[in-house]
């Protein structure tokens, strides 16, 4: 005997409505634009406390190379590695953002059908991941993560550029297996 649940995860009625439809609704585009927001002003913020970081990483190695306390190669090798991360990072963090917006400016959502794997959770600054079956797609609020079922199926409605799952809803039997 199938029980079908009826479990939504971070969407309304409307929002199902048109995530169906594969289009994002109103409400999801403007929540959408508010984490943008809030990311760019996170970036801001960020890039000069590295930036100001750098800058005393700097003047700290240059000062203990002219003491002679750090050799030339050493100073060379630990800016190399501080410009290096701290590009890294802001490139990263630039280009997650980017997507985000090419996925507000189109308002289409992709439409995927998948069971949650057991291995999903990987925090980074800006987002969770979640694993479904092979992918990993990317979560902006990590409290949604708790609320997948391992195991169970759902299907998820997905950011096309940015990887992000904007709404799930469960589709499958209450119980069902999953081999790990």
């Amino acid at each position: 005997m199938r029980r079908v649940t009826a479990q939504v995860i971070a969407a309304s009625p409307k929002d199902l409505k048109n995530n169906r439809l594969g289009l994002m609704s109103q409400a999801q585009v403007l929540t959408l634009r508010e984490q943008i927001d809030h990311f760019e002003t996170r970036m801001t913020r960020w890039t000069r406390r590295a930036l100001k970081l750098a800058i005393i990483v700097t003047i700290v190695v240059v000062i203990l190379t002219f003491v002679r306390v750090i050799a030339l190669p050493a100073a060379l090798a630990i800016e190399v590695l501080a410009v290096g991360l701290m590009l890294y990072l802001t490139t990263d963090y630039s280009r997650f953002v980017q997507q985000l917006a090419l996925d507000r400016d189109a308002e289409t959502v992709r439409i995927v059908k998948g069971r949650t794997s057991p291995y999903t959770l990987r925090v980074h600054p800006l987002y969770t991941t979640l694993r479904v079956e092979l992918q990993t797609y990317r979560l902006l609020d990590g409290a949604l993560a708790k609320q997948f079922v391992t195991g169970e199926l759902y299907q998820y409605y997905v950011l096309p550029q940015s990887s992000v799952i904007i709404a799930a809803e469960s589709i499958g039997e209450k119980n069902s297996v999953y081999l790990v």
